[in-house]
């Protein structure tokens, strides 16, 4: 992600109102960290707002450059780390093809890791179909195929920018 575009999404809502999607992702974050015992990291909780403020991609940079904005000082490292932990508790999703993360706005435990990324405004909708997971799944028992994993991100233009371009 260049540095020009990587906060273009920021401005890029769609009309979209997720307060709902936000708390809920906090709901979620506080049970997890008590279920397994974890306590909040100092930058935990920055950077999970962060990637909260809306369904857009974050690099690990873009992520400390903002956070070090608001007068914290802090090291891509130690956004690693706290990426590192959100996604281990199943809060954060990294996305290969656009070397970023994004926030899980998953309302259960996020297994399936299926995404549609808009290549123009960096919008991610997360989707969740149970039958192409049981495809993958049967294909890779069916070839003797251990998973790693089976994040699967679709490149595209979102519906809004769809409009937009024409």
């Amino acid at each position: 992600m260049d540095k020009e575009n990587s906060f273009k999404r920021e401005q890029t809502s769609h009309s979209h109102q997720h307060n709902d999607c936000i708390s809920k992702a906090k709901t979620r974050f506080l049970e997890r960290l008590r279920e397994r015992g974890k306590a909040i990291g100092t930058n935990d909780e920055p950077v999970l707002n962060l990637l909260l403020s809306n369904h857009g991609i974050f690099s690990a940079y873009d992520i400390a450059e903002k956070i070090s904005e608001s007068g914290k000082r802090v090291r891509p490292i130690q956004i690693y780390r706290s990426l590192e932990k959100l996604i281990n508790l199943g809060l954060v999703h990294r996305l290969s093809t656009m070397n970023g993360y994004i926030a899980c706005f998953e309302d259960g435990e996020c297994a399936t890791g299926q995404f549609f990324i808009c290549t123009e405004c960096e919008s991610v909708k997360e989707i969740d179909s149970q039958l192409l997971d049981r495809e993958i799944l049967g294909s890779a028992q069916e070839n003797n195929f251990s998973i790693a994993s089976k994040n699967i991100e679709v490149l595209g233009l979102c519906g809004h920018c769809q409009h937009t371009s024409n």
